[in-house]
């Protein structure tokens, strides 16, 4: 039985024999890899030309844009670059996704110590104890400088009275030696002693002269 071309009469055995080999000879060489297939499908275009009326349009259609694939030279060709470039980058988008890893860990440092927030809060902390250290030194010192006024008061006080003492000693001390020593009674024991030599002295007379 003849191949059959739909739309068509039904091929002779001949023709419609040839015809499957020249379809499965472009099969074969559609086998071979598309990078060689894009260099160079003149075979598959020669038996194509050949054949082509005898094949239906939608046939047609697939096979012409095979016999045809060099158009695609440019575009296979840069992409295979590309794809051989992306290979030998292996190592490089290895490094390059190391890098990025270690950024990250970098940028969640970074984000850590970016936030303040405890900082600031520690320090808010630290500044009001120091205002209230500096209050409490600023009271001390007035204090400190109170008791020195207070003690250097007291050193003038007490020189002044110690001078005051050693003044009033000294008048004391010249007014003492004013003052007579001993006691009147021995005073009186002296005067009635003349004065018994006295009386005597007038009784002696008296008893002379009677």
């Amino acid at each position: 039985m003849g191949l059959i071309v739909p739309g068509a009469k039904a091929l002779p055995p001949q023709q419609s024999a040839n015809l499957t080999h020249q379809l499965r000879l472009i099969k074969d060489f559609l086998s071979a890899p598309i990078t060689a297939l894009v260099d160079d499908s003149s075979k598959i275009k020669n038996i194509f030309d050949q054949i082509e009326p005898q094949l239906p349009e939608p046939l047609q259609i697939k096979l012409w844009s095979a016999s045809n694939l060099p158009f695609f030279r440019i575009e296979v060709s840069k992409a295979q670059q590309r794809m051989e470039a992306r290979r030998s980058q292996a190592s490089l988008k290895a490094d390059i996704t190391q890098k990025c890893k270690a950024l990250n860990q970098k940028k969640a440092t970074l984000d850590i110590k970016a936030d303040m927030s405890a900082n600031m809060n520690r320090l808010d902390l630290l500044k009001k104890e120091l205002v209230e250290l500096e209050e409490k030194v600023c009271t001390t010192k007035e204090l400190i400088q109170a008791e020195e006024a207070s003690i250097a008061n007291s050193k003038q006080e007490t020189q002044e009275i110690a001078e005051q003492i050693q003044a009033e000693f000294a008048e004391i001390s010249t007014l003492s030696r004013q003052i007579i020593s001993g006691d009147d009674k021995d005073d009186e024991e002296i005067i009635a002693r003349a004065d018994a030599v006295r009386a005597e002295a007038i009784h002696a007379i008296e008893r002379f002269l009677n």
